[in-house]
């Protein structure tokens, strides 16, 4: 008689517990899985943001047809959380192939959206799966965001979140607006905060840092353009609006500016991917220096090719999960090794001075 395997909620909790030995023991070769999974069916976007590599035009990736669910088969079953995205809006994924995936093997979605494409009726559709939705907006001043967001229509994304935004109250799904801080917007960081909260009626914001992926990256640098006691001084006055009206504040840059502030208790479905965000941020709190993403993170762009973060640097690449399979990749060479730097203190160049590094010595 074949045994069943164990409840999804007991392997996540096991996998916890793996890794919580194999971060103490410094093992190189762990038992625990990815909780966080990166993985779109596709990198297709409808729009292209003057910040993203899309803006250039890059081709199209996607998991062969007859692959999809092979590898979705090898991924989800460790996973807690599916971000779906491949620098692509997730909204443009194979719904019809994600969806009866994500419930076949209890998986939650941490939804990053540019807002352009979500309608009521998509949200519906979506919102049992939902654990996180995030809508990526970066300014309130309307030439600002269409020329960041183009071909976004800076009024109808502005609608679409805002009765996304009441939706998901009515069933404490919570609600992130996030924002990517550039040299146009640094002046406009307090009425984003009267913005989220008069126009959305959102009460999180984070603000990203600008990665040096286009060739406007000098133009849209913030600290290149202002220099780095400008963009403090206008960080903490958004930071003091925020107090003023009761938003939680998250800033996701380089030291000395990353910081986090509650000021509103955010409503959240208790459930598996809830506790787990919880036990991450402790996690990481108490391994200062390993790399939160390195602990329970993987991303796997839609050729199965691997890395062990959001970014997806190209000198920390894993493998291909298509082609080696997930163990080869969670557990191989590549990633045995970078382990040991981490645990060693020897980072490599590419991870020195990251925020995704840096946010645990400020979490709360």
């Amino acid at each position: 008689m074949t045994t069943p395997p164990a409840p999804k909620y007991r392997r996540e909790l096991s996998s916890f517990v793996a890794l919580n030995t194999a971060l103490a023991q410094q093992k190189l070769v762990w038992d625990s899985k990815p909780y966080f999974l990166e993985y779109s069916t596709n990198s297709s976007c409808n729009l292209r943001c003057k910040m993203c590599p899309q803006s250039e035009e890059l081709p199209m990736v996607s998991t062969p047809r007859d692959k999809r669910e092979e590898l979705l088969d090898q991924l989800l079953p460790h996973a807690t959380i599916l971000t779906p995205s491949a620098l692509s809006e997730p909204l443009l994924n194979n719904m019809k192939t994600l969806i009866p995936k994500l419930q076949e093997h209890q998986v939650s979605l941490n939804l990053i959206t540019n807002g352009a494409l979500m309608t009521p009726e998509v949200l519906e559709m979506m919102l049992p799966h939902i654990h996180q939705l995030t809508f990526s907006i970066d300014s309130q001043i309307k030439e600002i965001f269409e020329m960041m967001r183009s071909p976004a229509n800076f009024e109808e994304v502005t609608e679409k979140a805002r009765l996304s935004v009441a939706r998901c109250k009515e069933v404490a799904l919570p609600v992130t607006i996030h924002m990517v801080l550039v040299a146009d917007n640094v002046p406009h960081l307090e009425g984003f905060v009267d913005y989220v909260v008069d126009d959305l009626g959102a009460h999180d914001i984070t603000v990203l840092e600008l990665l040096d992926s286009t060739n406007d990256f000098d133009q849209l640098d913030a600290f290149g353009v202002h220099g780095e006691e400008v963009v403090g001084a206008a960080l903490e006055k958004m930071r003091a609006r925020c107090e003023e009206r009761g938003v939680n504040l998250r800033i996701e840059v380089h030291a000395p500016h990353g910081q986090e502030f509650t000021y509103y208790d955010q409503p959240a479905r208790i459930n598996s991917a809830a506790i787990m965000d919880i036990m991450h941020v402790e996690l990481a709190k108490s391994h200062l220096g390993f790399c939160p993403h390195v602990m329970g993170y993987l991303k796997v762009e839609p050729d199965g090719e691997a890395f062990p973060c959001c970014r997806g640097p190209r000198e920390l690449r894993l493998g291909n999960v298509i082609e080696d399979g997930f163990e080869a990749v969670w557990n191989g060479e590549p990633m045995q090794r970078l382990r040991k730097q981490m645990f060693e203190g020897n980072l490599p160049k590419v991870c020195q001075g990251c925020a995704v590094l840096e946010a645990p010595k400020w979490f709360k």
